[in-house]
């Protein structure tokens, strides 16, 4: 997967950004969502702070990999949340 592909975490916070002020009825939901905005902006800048890394030759495209594999995973944690029961 090329790097362009990886920058759509912008997209997923700008979407839940939305989602976010449809739930002004919800207190709990609310903060629930501003959270996942925020671990999801955490996440693309921690995406773009490794590949900054990798540019700058501090670490190899083996560490690049791995991090950004673990950053995907976090990603889809964040963007498929399980319904509370």
């Amino acid at each position: 997967m090329d790097e362009k592909c990886r920058l759509r975490p912008s997209r997923s916070v700008r979407a839940s950004q939305v989602d976010a002020a449809d739930a002004d009825s919800e207190p709990l939901l609310l903060h629930a969502q501003q959270y996942t905005v925020l671990r999801l902006a955490m996440t693309a800048r921690k995406r773009a702070a490794v590949i900054q890394l990798r540019d700058q030759g501090r670490i190899d495209d083996a560490v690049l990999r791995q991090v950004q594999a673990r950053l995907d995973i976090e990603e889809l944690r964040l963007s498929n949340p399980k319904p509370i029961d």
